[in-house]
């Protein structure tokens, strides 16, 4: 008894010895992939700028240029109008309106103000590559500043008189301001 003991310790130590690996194995390296660095892929929407990000890929160059916009431009949009319907939200139930009242006439002043800014956005990567097939791959980010869409949203309040009369700037911007900077907070930047 004490011999079979002794032997099923010993295999049990040269079993556990052998499942233990000083090299730690990676799953990348097994399954063949390779991790590839994106070009722009490090511009993201902070507390000073809403960022999008996009690549489009094409036989010619301008088309994947304009792809490429394409999805930065509604990336971008995307954050500006979720903001923006958060910082309404968050207006109304601070200040007492109406819900009903203001949510219809915001729903049309959130949608001049993102067609506004994606007409105004800045280039802020671009970076273009070619396949050896000859296809083109462009990577691009856009920004506009908090304050440029602050702006835009303000000329819009002021020159809506429904909106108008429920408008409070100072305590839309500050709401405006905290909103900006917990949605770039959640993006882990």
């Amino acid at each position: 008894m004490k011999k079979i003991y002794v032997i099923v310790c010993a295999i049990s130590a040269i079993a556990l010895a052998s499942c233990g690996s000083s090299k730690p194995v990676s799953v990348v390296a097994e399954s063949g992939a390779k991790e590839v660095s994106v070009p722009c892929s490090d511009m993201f929407t902070d507390k000073d700028f809403f960022r999008g990000q996009g690549s489009g890929t094409s036989k010619d160059l301008n088309t994947a240029r304009e792809k490429a916009r394409m999805v930065a431009n509604a990336e971008l949009a995307g954050s500006v109008s979720t903001l923006i319907k958060q910082v309404g939200e968050r207006y109304v139930n601070d200040a007492g309106q109406n819900p009903a009242d203001f949510a219809t006439t915001y729903e049309s002043l959130t949608k001049q103000v993102v067609s506004q800014t994606i007409s105004n956005v800045r280039v802020a990567c671009n970076k273009s590559t070619q396949t050896k097939d000859g296809m083109y791959i462009v990577y691009l980010a856009v920004e506009a500043s908090k304050d440029e869409i602050f702006a835009t949203i303000d000329r819009a309040a002021a020159a809506d008189k429904k909106i108008e009369t429920l408008y409070d700037r100072e305590k839309f911007r500050a709401n405006y301001n905290e909103e900006m900077e917990a949605f770039a907070k959640n993006r882990g930047r």
